[in-house]
């Protein structure tokens, strides 16, 4: 009968993310998870290939974390469609500070965007849709606002500032709505 596995996959990947959320993913390897779980790194590579595979998990876990966020904003509907995914953000780099960082605070792998936003299909549609931009103004005003709101998440990830929901809010929405007008003169 085979041995029962003490340290699982699961175990192994709630450590790991424990150790981004407190640590930063630059303090994630083998070792320190090891002594996080208090075993020796075999049961790490008995169930990953290596730690970049855990790695890759981890990254799509802090995206599904990220959408999760703007999800409770968007079943809310406390705020606007486009002003959910903002609130999203911003409660995404408050309360995961760790995983924010892994996604947004570390070098890009797409060098030909400003932003990576694993939202960005639904936000087109939302700019162009409701807000009747064109798509390239879409993409130019949906920068703009990303540039913002990159700032503020930064800026409250880092405790820099502490402001609560309804500041952010109120924020945002200023920002919003001066930044709509511009484009809708630009269009005239």
């Amino acid at each position: 009968m085979p041995k029962n596995k003490s340290i699982g996959k699961e175990k192994i990947f709630k450590a790991a993310i424990e150790i981004v959320q407190n640590e930063g993913i630059e303090n994630l390897n083998a070792r320190k998870l090891a002594q996080q779980l208090t075993c020796s790194t075999q049961p790490i590579y008995s169930e990953f290939k290596n730690m970049d595979e855990l790695k890759s998990l981890l990254k799509v876990e802090a995206e599904n974390t990220y959408r999760d966020c703007v999800e409770y904003y968007r079943e809310s509907k406390k705020y606007s469609s486009y002003l959910s995914v903002g609130m999203g953000y911003i409660k995404f780099a408050k309360e995961y500070k760790g995983l924010f960082n892994y996604l947004y605070m570390q070098p890009q792998t797409n060098k030909e965007l400003f932003f990576e936003d694993i939202n960005a299909d639904d936000i087109q549609q939302v700019l162009t849709n409701v807000y009747h931009l064109t798509d390239k103004q879409g993409t130019e005003y949906h920068l703009e606002m990303a540039i913002y709101t990159y700032g503020l998440a930064c800026s409250l990830n880092l405790g820099l500032v502490n402001i609560n929901e309804d500041e952010v809010a109120k924020r945002l929405t200023n920002q919003f709505n001066a930044l709509m007008s511009l484009f809708k003169t630009e269009d005239k």
